[in-house]
């Protein structure tokens, strides 16, 4: 008998025994499937100051109103959310934001679009933001109605990128008009997507 014949057994008695498989969630954390309810606005539903898919909220002005109209962008479909902003007789300035919290995941990169449509130039008086995460804090992209290359009553396109820093993210879109300008500005086809790039 050789000495390592009995050196192997004791060095095996000091191996722990493995009795049970290990205990938790094991499986890949898997990001939500969807990410943006009725992008599209094809449910037929006008959005409303609460809800779990859109939401309303009037920021500044009572004058402007908001509805669904069609038809949409031509990529969109039959329906568009539309605010008509009108002046008011002691502000100037009208602001609608249509706002929701996106399915997200910690870490990951995202793309948006919109189609997007000025009814007037309105003396560059009138613009679009679209507002997102930005770090600890917010980004946006902002369009005006006299942005050169744009005309009124055609259907244009914007977007942004953003890292998600948790799983719920805030998407915003912002309407407004100041100088008491009219306009109708449309929106339709939004669209956020997983992105491979570098959002930063």
């Amino acid at each position: 008998m050789h000495f390592s014949d009995l050196l192997l057994p004791s060095l095996l008695s000091l191996i722990p025994t493995i009795t049970s498989a290990p205990t938790g969630d094991l499986s890949p954390r898997t990001c939500p499937s969807t990410i943006i309810k009725d992008g599209s606005f094809e449910s037929g539903t006008v959005p409303q100051t609460s809800g779990t898919t859109w939401t309303v909220v009037n920021t500044r002005g009572f004058y402007s109103s908001y509805s669904l109209t069609n038809p949409g962008s031509p990529s969109g479909g039959k329906n568009a959310f539309t605010v008509s902003h009108l002046p008011g007789p002691y502000d100037g300035t009208g602001i609608r934001e249509l706002r929701q919290t996106l399915g997200t995941c910690a870490g990951k990169n995202y793309s948006i679009t919109a189609d997007f449509r000025f009814e007037s130039a309105a003396n560059n008086y009138c613009s679009l933001a679209v507002v997102y995460p930005f770090k600890t804090g917010v980004g946006s992209v902002t369009t005006s109605s006299a942005t050169p290359g744009l005309t009124p009553g055609v259907w244009s396109t914007t977007g942004g990128f953003f890292q998600a820093v948790s799983s719920s993210s805030l998407l915003n879109f912002v309407f407004r008009c100041d100088n008491q300008e009219r306009n109708k500005i449309s929106l339709d086809n939004v669209k956020v997507n997983l992105f491979n790039g570098n959002a930063y």
